[in-house]
Formats: structure tokens, C-alpha cells, sequence
């Protein structure tokens, strides 16, 4: 057998002995310097989410005793619903009555641009949505 060989099983053995039987102090020194890198890198973040989450609750609380309210969000979801389908039926008769597939297969990412509308009013129904069936939620927890 080569010498080379030789020595590079002996060093492989040692080092397959040794790793498993260091690996928890590299583990314990892992975690302790990933603890105060999230504790310093992260919390600013993690408060800016909090104190968001806590406003939207304080309102959720506010807004959910009235039910004028309640059924004010509800509509304003389903309106926004009704925006996103009209916009979409709008680039829907773009595509079948004027040259807007032209200019898709000409310059796809202005086609695209121009299609942002659809997006944006998606947006806004999801995040409506969201937020009337937060409130709906929060109405059955007081029993009314």
C-alpha cells in the first residue's frame, strides 16, 4: 500500500473518531453566538411586528363591538371583490377587441406593466378580506 494512501485512511479514522465526539461543544458555541446575533440583528424587526400586530388588534377590538362597523368591512370586501372581476373583464375585452395581444407579443414585460392593475386590485380584496373575516372572527368571540 502507498504511503500516501496509508496516511489519509489513518487521518480520515481520526477524524471520524474525533467529530462526533466534539461536535457538542461546536454545537453549544453554535448556539449560544446564533442566540446574540438574532437577539441583536433581529429584535428591532421583531418589535416593529409587534407593536404592528398589537395597533391592529387594539383595533379589531374597537371595531368589533360595532356592527354597523362590521358589516361596513364586509361590504367594503366585497366591493373590492367586484373591482378586481370588472378590471379583470376589462383586460379580458382588451385582448379580444383591440390590440393589446399585439403588444404582449411585442414587448411582453409593457404588456405586463400595464396589466399591474389586476394586481393591485387583488391586493386590496385579499387584504380586505382578511381583515372583514378578522373582525367576523372577533365579533363571535364576544358572543353577539
Amino acid at each position: 500500500m502507498d504511503s500516501n494512501t496509508f496516511i489519509g485512511l489513518v487521518i480520515g479514522a481520526i477524524i471520524s473518531y474525533l467529530i462526533p465526539k466534539i461536535s457538542p461543544y461546536i454545537d453549544s458555541k453554535l448556539e449560544k453566538l446564533g442566540g446574540v446575533v438574532r437577539d441583536k440583528c433581529f429584535a428591532p424587526i421583531k418589535g416593529f411586528f409587534r407593536r404592528r400586530r398589537l395597533k391592529k388588534l387594539r383595533h379589531l377590538r374597537v371595531t368589533r363591538k360595532n356592527s354597523s362597523a362590521v358589516t361596513f368591512k364586509i361590504v367594503t370586501a366585497h366591493i373590492y371583490f367586484l373591482l378586481f372581476w370588472g378590471v379583470i373583464f376589462f383586460y379580458v375585452h382588451l385582448l379580444i377587441q383591440t390590440d393589446y395581444a399585439k403588444l404582449l407579443e411585442s414587448n411582453f414585460w409593457l404588456g405586463m406593466f400595464l396589466a399591474t392593475p389586476i394586481y393591485c386590485f387583488e391586493f386590496a380584496w385579499l387584504r380586505a378580506d382578511g381583515h372583514a373575516k378578522e373582525l367576523v372572527k372577533q365579533r363571535g368571540r364576544l358572543g353577539l
